[in-house]
């Protein structure tokens, strides 16, 4: 039996289950804010850019248009489904901070990241921009909705190796790729998978970069 190529034979279910997870944190986000604190349009808009955006954010640089979200409804009824559900239901909704979540979490990181460099590569961006497409697919829906926020984006400050882990899966799909697709789709949301789950485990997150003038053992100099 075969192995499937979850980038260009995507089953619709499977992309609706991504945009759903990916769009269920943003409708949460809304729903718990206090600061500030959102009306359901506002719970809304931060599931669709959640949701959305990696995949509008790949099809724009790759000038594949109109983009995917829009050709069919199910994207964005999917999301609005999601924003009632979180809405209506939040109380049966465990919290996002669980193992459960974090797997779910990084499979979508994962797919979005396989499917912006596989979608990157057909369309013959080099490797690098490929990268580029890539990684910004996967985290672009945070940056984004941080900034609506008012907040710094968690990949711009120490913490979670998320771009890292989006590079590092852009880079063994780019890899495997001329040999076989669909191992590399398989390769690369297994990798991203597993690194997420082995971050958050291990708490191991990025650094802040020591300010220019620190001695290496910290500390202006004299």
């Amino acid at each position: 039996m075969g192995i499937p190529d979850l980038v260009f034979e995507t089953p619709l279910w499977l992309a609706l289950i991504t945009v759903g997870v990916a769009a269920m944190e943003g409708a949460v986000i809304g729903r718990e804010s206090r600061t500030p604190r959102y009306d359901l349009v506002g719970a809304f808009v931060l599931a669709v850019v959640l949701g959305l955006a990696g995949g509008i954010a790949r099809d724009v640089l790759i000038g594949n248009l109109p983009v995917v979200a829009v050709r069919t409804p199910w994207y964005l009824v999917t999301v609005a489904g999601v924003t009632a559900l979180v809405l209506l239901g939040h109380r049966f909704i465990p919290p996002l901070t669980g193992l459960w979540f974090v797997v779910l979490d990084a499979l979508t990181l994962g797919l979005y990241t396989a499917v912006a460099t596989g979608y990157a590569l057909q369309a013959g961006v080099s490797v690098v921009g490929a990268l580029f497409v890539g990684v910004t697919a996967g985290v672009i829906g945070g940056v984004l909705v941080a900034l609506l926020r008012g907040v710094t984006p968690a990949v711009l400050v120490p913490g979670v190796f998320y771009a890292f882990i989006a590079l590092a899966g852009a880079g063994i799909y780019a890899a495997v790729q001329p040999g076989s697709p669909a191992i590399a789709a398989v390769a690369c949301v297994a990798l991203v998978v597993s690194l997420r789950i082995t971050a958050v485990r291990w708490r191991l997150g990025t650094r802040a970069l020591p300010l220019v003038g620190d001695r290496p053992g910290g500390g202006p100099p004299a």
